[in-house]
């Protein structure tokens, strides 16, 4: 039995895309030296072989899913902190994702002018270049809503090229990006190391060199101790300063047979025995301070467990971290602190921000009021309020409808500006009202990648029509232009942040990173680095690019 395999994926469209999902996936997890290419550029490129070809492009409506998908997410993910301020440095990320934005949008006007570049290329050069999708689904999307000039009958060319624009500039993006700004440090003599250090001893800042610890160190535990020094006997737990001194909590207290639930105003006797909560390296010399080790299944059976909080409490954002006395109100453990998908440092001095994720560990009756009090567990919001996200899609496609007349010229939010203002909408109300938008992080997470995996897998189909052609006449001189797109960008906004707004080197170049939404750089500098310190900088205008950049693709297509 022969299978003609070219006849078979020609006529079976779902199952083309399938395949040119499949196969770009696999490439996505190919290395390159320590860097791994990534799914979308893997999809882009397999979509771009299989167009080569000659096979056809899927249906226009898988294309439109995959954008609405995306484009919303983006919004959503935006939304619980597009309205806030971050950290304390807030407005300085704000400022700098506006001075890249507007950096690569001046610096695609001035290229397109001398060279003579239509908007389509400039759009797709500008896209491919800072690796940003959004920008590349808002060009298009200004053409396909007749935001343009371009006739209707033109209208499915523009497309394309901004496609093969994107598609010849993406990698020096990817790639040349990681590579430049590792090279930033070195040029401009600054030492990530020991910046991340200063900055970690300014703030009070742990886990800096977080690859060199070892996770049991950080990691609490129970032990239980017969109190014999005089110096805790007789007086309450509040007078003593039992838990700075110590470093641990008191989870149960054991006297004689009585078991007693320890408060501030407890006061210890000698023989009583306690448990106490604690990092390894805080029971280390309690047998000399407080005195010898005891083993007793009553007071030593507490389970501990661990539980991911969502921050949503409108009372509490806004406010430090070390103001919740974790320790001394709750007796529960920091693990982990996660913003926008990217995990913090655990600094109680930093400001806690709307659908922060924290991951604390303690006994399950303190964990329960903890949430209660910051927000909800990530468990109880696992099912997705599909008719919220349904409306809100309905909402911004709505949106995009209105036009404003400028002379012939209409003038509107478009779809994806629309969807971007209805997800950054329902995002940063629901992370005020509980239950409201809410969708899970896997769910939101499979949301956001499918629908970009989606609209990349049609992206390259489409362009690969007309790939090779493009790469033979103007592909040499869209790559150089992407070169500079991507760099000077960069340039600029290290010199801003550095000598304007006066940020710390190491919290700058993971602002970069963020500013140009790539986290394979982010990763890249983190590593050089030692720390993730440079992913407070990502974390702060990583959320602003992504909307500034969507923006910024359809001014190309309007205006240039």
């Amino acid at each position: 039995m022969e299978i003609d395999f070219y006849s078979l994926l020609s006529g079976f469209e779902e199952l083309l895309f399938f395949v040119v999902l499949g196969l770009g996936y696999l490439a996505g997890k190919a290395r390159i030296g320590s860097y791994q290419l990534g799914s979308p550029a893997g999809v882009l490129l397999a979509g771009l072989f299989f167009g080569a070809l000659g096979l056809p492009a899927p249906s226009p409506v898988i294309q439109n899913i995959g954008f609405i998908l995306f484009i919303y997410s983006v919004g959503v993910e935006a939304g619980p902190h597009f309205f806030g301020v971050f950290f304390e440095d807030g407005y300085r990320y704000l400022s700098l994702a506006i001075v890249i934005a507007t950096t690569a949008l001046g610096l695609t006007g001035v290229l397109s002018w001398a060279l003579d570049l239509d908007s389509p290329m400039a759009a797709g050069l500008m896209a491919g270049a800072l690796t940003s999708t959004p920008t590349l689904a808002a060009a298009q999307d200004a053409v396909l809503s007749g935001m343009t000039q371009i006739p209707p009958e033109a209208a499915e060319q523009a497309v394309r090229d901004i496609g093969v624009a994107y598609a010849i500039t993406y990698i020096f993006g990817l790639i040349g990006l990681i590579i430049f700004i590792r090279l930033i440090p070195s040029i401009a003599r600054v030492d990530l190391k020991a910046e991340s250090r200063n900055l970690a001893s300014e703030r009070g800042i742990k886990d800096v060199e977080s690859e060199d610890e070892d996770f049991d160190e950080n990691f609490p535990l129970i032990r239980a101790y017969e109190i014999q020094n005089e110096e805790f006997i007789g007086r309450s737990l509040e007078e003593v300063a039992f838990r700075p001194k110590t470093g641990c909590m008191i989870q149960k207290i054991k006297r004689g047979d009585t078991l007693i639930e320890p408060g501030k105003d407890t006061v210890l006797q000698k023989g009583d025995q306690v448990a106490l909560l604690g990092l390894l390296q805080h029971h280390k010399g309690l047998r000399e301070k407080l005195g010898h080790e005891v083993i007793d299944a009553d007071i030593l059976s507490i389970p501990l467990n661990s539980m991911k909080i969502v921050v949503n409490n409108r009372s509490i954002v806004g406010r430090k971290l070390k103001d919740l006395h974790l320790m001394d109100y709750y007796g529960c453990f920091l693990n982990e602190w996660v913003r926008s998908n990217v995990e913090l440092p655990r600094n109680f001095d930093l400001t806690l921000a709307k659908g922060d994720v924290l991951t604390l560990t303690g006994t399950r009756e303190r964990l329960r009021k903890l949430a209660e009090d910051l927000g909800s567990r990530e468990r109880d919001v696992n099912q997705t309020d599909f008719l919220t996200l349904c409306f809100g899609i309905a909402a911004g496609l709505f949106l995009s409808t209105f036009t404003v007349k400028v002379s012939a010229l209409s003038i509107g939010l478009g779809t994806a500006g629309g969807l971007l203002l209805s997800g950054i909408l329902v995002g940063s109300y629901g992370a005020k009202a509980h239950g409201f938008g809410r969708i899970p992080p896997a769910a939101s997470l499979l949301l956001k990648e499918l629908g970009l995996l989606f609209f990349m897998a049609a992206v390259g189909l489409k362009a690969g029509s007309g790939i090779i052609e493009a790469v033979l006449t103007v592909g040499p001189v869209i790559f150089l232009c992407g070169v500079a797109v991507t760099t000077i960008p960069v340039i600029v906004g290290f010199l801003f942040g550095r000598f304007v707004l006066r940020l710390n080197p190491a919290i700058l170049v993971g602002a970069l990173t963020g500013s140009m939404t790539s986290t394979p750089a982010l990763k890249i500098v983190s590593d050089a680095a030692g720390s993730n310190i440079p992913a407070l900088g990502y974390a702060g205008t990583y959320t602003f690019a992504n909307v500034f950049l969507a923006a910024a693709g359809a001014i190309v297509m309007v205006i240039f």
